[in-house]
């Protein structure tokens, strides 16, 4: 969104902090409990084979201490009891070999072969008669079962993911969306304020005018006050832009804090709602009643500070960086090629440089919303006396007869320089492009009259 020439990404900020958090909290929904019934199932299983083994084992001991010498050879019977315990649910296979580790039945390793698709849990137990191990019985679950519920269950708990992750990254979205909108209105309002503001310098323009009629045999005189009420001008716009550049720093600060602060809370309700634990109901309750006030906070905050922001980059990278970041953003949104020479030698003051930036973003404004341009050329030049700032483009251009010349842009990009005592042309025709050139004085001693036909 972009209005006034502010730049909010409050919503695109938490959208891409939001994404990372709803992802792991879906995949820790989703895994968990599937993951724990899967294991605590296994561990089910084990134990059941352990007790059919040792079953079995019994009934084998009591067959070799009846019949020590042919116990193995009564096939017939041993393998009755082996189906027999295979009948049971999820035993998979019941398999007995002898003290020298050879099966009883002679059909075994084909039948465990084929039970390896089926995921077998095996457990074993030793045939002991008189302290000597004469037989171990092997007994295999099959997880098929198990397998096929935690599929379900995770299809279910994945479901339940998807849902949670969306609520967490909808919500606080849908809150950031209001407050975005809400400062969208507030800046429009400051945009009109500043039309007003306009339209009373106008006026003061003209009475000047008349007064300087009237007061011409004083000529001396009215040039001296006039190139004092110019200092002070400078100084006044010098001394308002560092006012809101710190009060966009503040705002920058708070609202930064603020947003972490809402991003850890909305973690810690991820790691909650991810332990299922009842107790931890209040705790997210509280949580997410201190995550609505923070958000509260953070709109409050910006709705102090809204009406004097400034181009706080320029304090960030300077005035040749800040352009040149301007000269990138106007080719990667306009699809045009911006051909830029930036030559500043030496520091300008503040006044010079928050007008510079705003007479370019001005002039880059209008070649997107009205030039159709495929090349656009920005030159500015210090002098040594004076900055010279030029935008030159080869779009559709218009006929200037044609064009209110007090419209809102042009009117405050003049007076913008013309406060400072410099001077703006405009030049531009039907299929021709458009020339914009401002010359501004690097000092109030410097200033000549603006020639500028407005």
């Amino acid at each position: 969104m972009n209005a006034g020439g502010a730049e909010l990404r409050l919503r695109a900020y938490l959208a891409a902090q939001l994404r990372a958090l709803a992802s792991v909290l879906a995949v820790i929904v989703a895994v968990t409990a599937p993951t724990a019934f899967y294991v605590l199932g296994v561990r089910a299983l084990s134990v059941q084979a352990l007790a059919a083994s040792r079953q079995v084992a019994d009934v084998i001991r009591s067959d070799v201490e009846r019949r020590p010498a042919l116990w193995k050879y009564d096939a017939l019977k041993l393998l009755e009891h082996l189906r027999n315990y295979e009948l049971q649910e999820s035993v998979a296979r019941v398999e007995v070999v002898d003290d020298l580790g050879v099966p009883v039945d002679p059909d075994a390793p084909a039948a465990l072969e084929a039970l390896q698709p089926q995921g077998p849990v095996w457990q074993t137990s030793d045939v002991i008669v008189n302290n000597r191990v004469v037989a171990r019985v092997w007994v295999a679950m099959t997880t098929a079962d198990l397998r096929r519920q935690t599929g379900l269950l995770a299809a279910v708990f994945g479901v339940i993911a998807l849902g949670l992750a969306a609520l967490v990254y909808w919500l606080p979205l849908r809150a950031v969306g209001r407050a975005e909108a809400e400062i969208i209105g507030l800046l429009g309002r400051l945009q009109a304020s500043k039309t007003e503001l306009a339209a009373l310098n106008t006026g003061l323009e003209r009475l000047v005018e008349a007064r300087s009629a009237q007061l011409s045999q004083a000529l001396g005189d009215l040039q001296a006050k006039e190139q004092n009420l110019r200092e002070i001008s400078s100084r006044a716009v010098e001394l308002q832009e560092q006012e809101r550049r710190a009060i966009a720093r503040d705002l920058h600060d708070a609202a930064g804090q603020t947003l972490t602060a809402i991003r850890i809370n909305l973690q810690l309700v991820g790691e909650l709602l991810a332990q299922r634990k009842p107790e931890q109901i209040d705790r997210v309750a509280q949580l997410a009643a201190r995550t609505t006030a923070l958000v509260d906070e953070t709109v409050e905050e910006i709705r102090r500070a809204v009406s004097t922001l400034g181009p706080a980059v320029l304090e960030d990278v300077g005035l040749a960086r800040a352009l040149d970041r301007m000269c990138d953003d106007l080719e990667h949104r306009g699809r045009v090629v911006v051909e830029r020479r930036i030559e500043l030698e030496q520091s300008l003051s503040s006044a010079i440089e928050t007008t510079c930036y705003r007479v370019v973003q001005e002039a880059f404004t209008n070649v997107m919303r009205h030039a159709d341009a495929q090349v656009v050329t920005l030159d500015v030049i210090d002098g040594g006396d004076a900055l010279t700032i030029e935008v030159v483009d080869d779009g559709t251009g218009f006929e200037q007869a044609n064009v209110d010349p007090r419209r809102r842009g042009l009117i405050g990009m003049r007076e913008r320089v013309e406060i400072l005592g410099g001077q703006v042309e405009v030049a531009s025709a039907p299929g021709s492009g458009t020339r914009v050139r401002a010359r501004m004085p690097r000092t109030p001693n410097d200033v000549r009259e603006p020639t500028a036909t407005r």
